[in-house]
């Protein structure tokens, strides 16, 4: 219940963005080689300047080639148009006209190692904003077909074979054709790496005691990076502070399943080949210091300190004040394996009303929710994710992310098959 309750604080802290009241006219055209686009819908979206949203939706349809729509004003606006079974993505950044033409496809096979076609291999198309554009199930040959697409976007072709991932980033107006080969994954976690992602490579999230007799709880988020092409399936372990106990983890943007052991927090973990796959955990502490043992060399590392004063905190010389909307600690240089960070917390605590304020970022591959906002899935989108079935868990990622704004999440780690 005290962990409940910390964490709701934590909640009630994102505040919403003001609605504003002055509308802009968003315009655009949107053509197709294979057809008229008269009547597709169009969906239009404020957002901030950190891409998140900002108003309610605004929909329309397409006369002709065109559209327009009044909007409430914003610094950006995501744009969707649901056109042949697909859904086409823009954001518009600092300016109020679209111009779409869907001239493209891009077809291919996924084979296994012996050259056969694939059957039923599970396929996506996503843009360069990472919104998911269209979904395929490949046929007896391993075939597959998306378009029409963009001519002046890259895409990556994401195909999921078991529990395995495979991708391929192709440009359609230079490859009309593309072979996926299935190489069987691998469980040596020695292919993986720090995902290197400027300015952070590691984020440890302090969330406040309520009370006297209780101690923190952290909220951590790692990335593996798998450069090879060859997928890893296998099991990952999130190093932890000793003493700390886990209530809860993700992998992926969903709530996992997992086992701790004597080193951590141990996950089954599928990384893409050619990609990355984020992991996250949550556990309490047992007083008010955090330590923790780095499992392999990374880039950075940063501790957001939710409601406590940073001038007031302890930490080990390889960490100093940030700059940053919200209280946090980032190393003063890369870190080696084995290297130690700590934080102790102790007399620290801020008043509750300290923690930032915002929601839940709109970087992702999937749009069109009910409430007419632009909606994430789990796609690599460098984003911090929420566990779905734990909301609350996903307001906290939702507060990291915004305090960040551009900030990316990542890192990894070794121990009992490749730990943190």
């Amino acid at each position: 219940m005290r962990r409940l309750l910390a964490l709701l604080v934590v909640v009630s802290c994102l505040a919403a963005v003001p609605v504003a009241s002055a509308a802009t006219a968003v315009t655009g055209t949107v053509s197709a080689a294979d057809g008229s686009t008269d009547g597709a819908r169009v969906q239009v979206v404020p957002l901030t300047e950190q891409e998140q949203r900002a108003n309610d939706a605004v929909r329309t349809t397409i006369e002709g080639s065109s559209f327009s729509v009044e909007a409430p004003d914003a610094p950006n606006y995501a744009v969707r148009v649901d056109y042949g079974g697909a859904t086409h993505y823009e954001i518009v950044e600092d300016r109020t006209q679209v111009s779409m033409r869907l001239t493209e496809r891009v077809s291919g096979r996924v084979v296994g190692p012996d050259g056969n076609g694939t059957e039923g291999a599970v396929l996506e198309v996503v843009d360069e904003d990472e919104f998911v554009v269209d979904t395929f199930r490949t046929n007896a040959t391993g075939a597959f077909a998306f378009g029409p697409l963009e001519g002046d976007e890259a895409y990556e072709i994401r195909a999921t074979v078991g529990d395995a991932e495979y991708r391929r980033t192709v440009d359609p107006s230079t490859t009309e054709r593309v072979t996926i080969t299935a190489r069987p994954p691998t469980d040596d976690t020695g292919v993986l790496r720090v995902a290197n992602r400027s300015p952070t490579g590691h984020v440890v999230q302090v969330l406040p005691a309520q009370n006297a007799s209780t101690n923190p709880s952290v909220v951590e988020t790692v990335a593996f990076e798998n450069p090879t092409e060859r997928p890893f399936v296998g099991p990952v372990t999130i190093g932890l502070p000793a003493d700390a106990s886990p209530y809860a983890a993700m992998v992926g943007g969903e709530q996992a399943p997992y086992r701790r052991t004597e080193t951590g927090v141990r996950l089954n973990v599928s990384v893409p080949a050619n990609g990355s796959t984020q992991i996250g955990a949550a556990y309490d502490l047992t007083g008010r210091q955090f330590e923790k043992r780095v499992g392999r060399d990374t880039s950075s590392l940063a501790v957001v300190l939710q409601g406590y004063n940073t001038s007031q905190v302890e930490h080990s010389e390889n960490l100093r004040v940030g700059s940053s909307p919200i209280s946090l600690l980032t190393t003063t240089e890369p870190l080696d394996s084995g290297a130690t960070v700590s934080v102790d917390v102790a007399g620290a605590q801020a008043n509750a009303s300290a923690s930032t304020s915002g929601s839940a970022s709109m970087s992702g591959p999937e749009a069109g929710g009910s409430d007419g906002s632009i909606e994430t899935s789990a796609s690599d989108s460098g984003s911090i994710p929420s566990f779905p079935g734990v909301s609350i868990l996903g307001g906290v990622f939702g507060t990291v992310l915004v305090g960040f704004g551009a900030y990316r999440i990542a890192d990894a780690g070794r121990s009992n098959g490749g730990g943190e």
